[in-house]
């Protein structure tokens, strides 16, 4: 399944793809010194990028 780019507005809690309204897990891909966070839906697995980085302490 393809990455979607989603920008965050308001909210963003219902999946795009299959309507489930419960939230997401998240994932960490690593990308030189940071990582970036991608949303997973729980339901049908659809993955989103949002454009946060963060860094974290080894």
């Amino acid at each position: 399944m393809e990455v979607i780019e989603r920008k965050i507005e308001k909210e963003f809690h219902i999946c795009d793809n299959c309507g489930y309204d419960k939230g997401f897990h998240v994932s960490f891909v690593k990308q030189g010194d940071n990582f970036e966070i991608v949303l997973i839906c729980p339901e049908c697995g659809q993955r989103y990028k949002i454009k946060w980085k963060i860094k974290l302490e080894q």
